[in-house]
């Protein structure tokens, strides 16, 4: 992803993006305690904007703070107008938000009694190159390296410290010349890619994956009441590999990606032009742009 854009919202003000005078004796990056979510917007009418389920993310982002032992001086509410300034602020339609909420200097020691989270929100314009990240088609490895497991991990947390779980995944996925590695949990059972949910197709129903390691994804739970109102039966629980392997059709689902058909895991082909992944995709796409009847429940205006 590119530079952000030149504002950021920090803690409640308009700052040029980096000014926030962080010293390497930062909290979390000595610990990993940050949380984040990754929020995409639309335009809409002429000149304004519009963000994808943007209270969803909010909720979520609040939940992860507590998940991981953290408070928010902010509500949701607050938190969601700060993504709309973020965006008004540097002129941007199309882009990508980052909030980031992380403990700040001078707070040593993995207690840090009392500490409430810093927060900022920062803005990528991708509309240069949006179209193309849509268009990949990922292939696959299944890796060797496990999900983390519940037991010793806030799975649910989208928090910055799971995600050295997954680039040591996704590298040894780039070894073996795939784009990115389905991940299993301590089971053995599916439970989601490094940065993106995977579901698979058979038939007219959905395999979705639910396993205690994976997260709650948003761009999935779209996913899942899109398919329902179309008419398709879904179909959630732990499935071992074999039962994904077996599909039809296998699909990712991430915020910054969409809804895009897989081509391979390791050996195995899949159907890209299966008529049940084109219909979902399309509604998914008409979904998130803010012209879907029905749905402008998920769109917040800007």
């Amino acid at each position: 992803m590119n530079e952000p854009a030149k504002l950021m919202w920090w803690q409640g003000t308009m700052v040029p993006a980096g000014d926030t005078a962080l010293t390497l004796a930062n909290h979390s990056l000595h610990y990993g305690l940050c949380v984040f979510e990754g929020i995409s917007a639309f335009p809409s009418g002429d000149e304004g904007h519009h963000i994808f389920r943007l209270q969803e993310h909010m909720t979520r982002f609040a939940e992860s703070c507590r998940l991981v032992g953290t408070s928010l001086a902010q509500s949701p509410a607050e938190l969601a107008a700060a993504c709309h300034e973020t965006l008004t602020a540097n002129g941007l339609r199309r882009a990508y938000l980052r909030p980031l909420a992380f403990l700040g200097d001078g707070v040593l020691g993995l207690a840090a009694p009392g500490a409430q989270a810093q927060v900022a929100v920062l803005a990528f314009d991708v509309s240069g190159f949006d179209a193309a990240i849509r268009a990949q088609q990922p292939r696959l490895a299944l890796s060797e390296v496990a999900r983390l497991s519940p037991h010793a991990y806030p799975t649910k947390a989208k928090a910055s410290a799971g995600y050295l779980n997954s680039r040591i995944a996704w590298l040894d996925a780039q070894e073996r010349g795939c784009d990115d590695a389905l991940m299993l949990d301590d089971t053995g059972a599916v439970a989601e890619c490094t940065v993106q949910n995977v579901f698979g197709v058979r038939g007219r129903t959905l395999l979705v994956p639910d396993s205690p390691a994976a997260l709650d994804g948003i761009t999935l739970d779209s996913v899942i009441e899109l398919a329902g109102d179309l008419g398709y039966v879904v179909d959630r629980g732990p499935l071992a590999p074999a039962d994904l392997l077996a599909c039809d059709a296998l699909c990712v689902a991430s915020t910054a990606g969409g809804v895009r058909p897989v081509r391979s895991v390791d050996a195995t082909v899949f159907d890209t032009d299966n008529p049940v992944v084109a219909e979902i995709v399309r509604a998914y796409r008409q979904a998130e742009l803010g012209l879907l009847p029905g749905y402008a429940k998920w769109v917040s205006a800007g």
